[in-house]
């Protein structure tokens, strides 16, 4: 589908009024994604965002079918999505029954009537905090002018989160954005170890240092520390 550019502009420029200031954090990430909805000619969208152990959570979508989508991926740790933020790139499919990269997710979305998914990396400070995704009840190839679309959305939702994580201090996104962000780094190191150690994925490295925290009761961060230092073995 081509993207009706007047439209699309017209969105932007809306969404870029909006400040946090004025609106709550959840509201805008809420107009986002109506606003992705209106434009696009697809079946649902949502936002899924790292918490304060980076795991990715559902933050909002804007029908049954984005929730389905953002719901499964976070039980499972697999899918498109999960794929855009671990490796900080535009990831798609254009028809899940024939891509055979997420057969688990597959098989959950599917009854649902999920076939093509996009999933773009939302990035602060250099690297993903989340992802912006959106989904098709039938198999289509994603054209350019989409995703330089979802690309625009996506550094709106960049610049809304970057300026709501100052001025909501105390709420709770807020916070768990921090989190994320100020414990990356050695995260990401630790996991980028991990997959080194075990021939393993990043999705897969990463669902080793959650669990091991999920067992300890421990912060991702600390075990994450530990296992550059040499002090834990998973």
């Amino acid at each position: 589908m081509e993207i009706d550019r007047d439209a699309l502009d017209q969105s932007l420029d809306r969404l870029s009024r909006l400040t946090p200031d004025t609106v709550e954090l959840a509201d805008l990430l809420e107009e986002i994604v109506r606003s992705v909805n209106l434009v696009f000619d697809i079946t649902g969208a949502g936002i899924l965002m790292a918490d304060g152990s980076r795991v990715l959570r559902s933050i909002t979508s804007g029908d049954q079918a984005g929730k389905v989508l953002e719901r499964v991926q976070e039980q499972l740790g697999e899918g498109p999505c999960i794929d855009s933020y671990f490796y900080d790139q535009q990831v798609s499919s254009g028809d899940v029954r024939t891509d055979p990269r997420w057969p688990r997710f597959t098989a959950a979305v599917l009854p649902h009537g999920i076939h093509a998914v996009l999933g773009m990396p939302v990035r602060i400070g250099g690297g993903p905090v989340g992802t912006l995704n959106v989904c098709s009840d039938t198999p289509r190839a994603w054209t350019p002018t989409e995703l330089d679309a979802i690309t625009s959305y996506a550094r709106v939702l960049e610049n809304m989160l970057l300026a709501g994580s100052i001025a909501h201090r105390n709420d709770r996104l807020a916070r768990d954005l921090q989190y994320a962000l100020d414990y990356r780094i050695p995260i990401e190191r630790a996991v980028g170890y991990l997959m080194a150690v075990h021939k393993i994925e990043p999705a897969g490295a990463f669902e080793l240092l959650r669990r091991a925290a999920r067992d300890s009761r421990r912060r991702v961060a600390d075990l994450a520390g530990e296992v550059l230092a040499g002090e834990l073995r998973l």
